[in-house]
């Protein structure tokens, strides 16, 4: 664990020899937990580590901080290719549909994780639990004013501001249409 609000979980092979890594950042004043980096090393990926180490990952994180929300940035494979070194996103994509995420009805796109870095644009915002409570209004949503809230919070925290451009307006826009809540895309579009 770095920090309190930045747990992270090894794999490890049999020589002790890192395979793979989660990392999370845990929002407290909303209980929202955001899975920032799962990744499984080159020749090892296929073989059941990621999701052994997401199920270990989780079921700790939910012990120690009790999320009410958890969520995951995945490249839309549509728009993001892979690489021998990233994956493949279309794969990561169905690891995470496979394992019951679901994806949000958003245009959403990663801030900007540091000064002169560009945000990262078709993402998909993923969410891999939610309590009851933070269901939506309506069936098969999520509480469209958490979601506001903590996605505001992360570009504040990241970029220094909530965002006022047009790519941040459609995003506001699209969660503040939905006000009983924020929709899961179709099954038939999320894969």
């Amino acid at each position: 664990m770095l920090a309190r609000n930045h747990p992270i979980w090894v794999a490890l092979d049999g020589t002790g020899r890192v395979v793979g890594g989660a990392v999370c950042e845990w929002h407290p004043r909303l209980r929202v937990m955001l899975l920032a980096w799962l990744a499984v090393r080159p020749g090892a990926r296929g073989g059941g580590v990621g999701g052994r180490l997401l199920d270990a990952a989780m079921a700790a994180w939910r012990t120690e901080y009790a999320p009410c929300l958890v969520l995951a940035e995945v490249e839309d494979p549509d728009h993001h290719r892979g690489s021998d070194l990233t994956g493949d996103p279309a794969r990561r994509h169905r690891f995470y549909l496979a394992r019951g995420a679901r994806i949000l009805d958003l245009p959403y796109f990663q801030p900007s994780l540091g000064r002169g870095l560009p945000r990262v644009p078709h993402l998909n915002l993923m969410v891999l639990h939610v309590d009851p409570p933070l269901h939506g209004r309506t069936p098969d949503t999520v509480d469209a004013t958490v979601v506001r809230r903590y996605l505001q919070g992360y570009q504040r925290s990241c970029e220094g501001r909530v965002g006022t451009d047009e790519q941040s307006t459609r995003l506001w826009h699209a969660i503040d249409a939905h006000p009983d809540g924020v929709p899961y895309r179709p099954p038939a579009q999320a894969t």
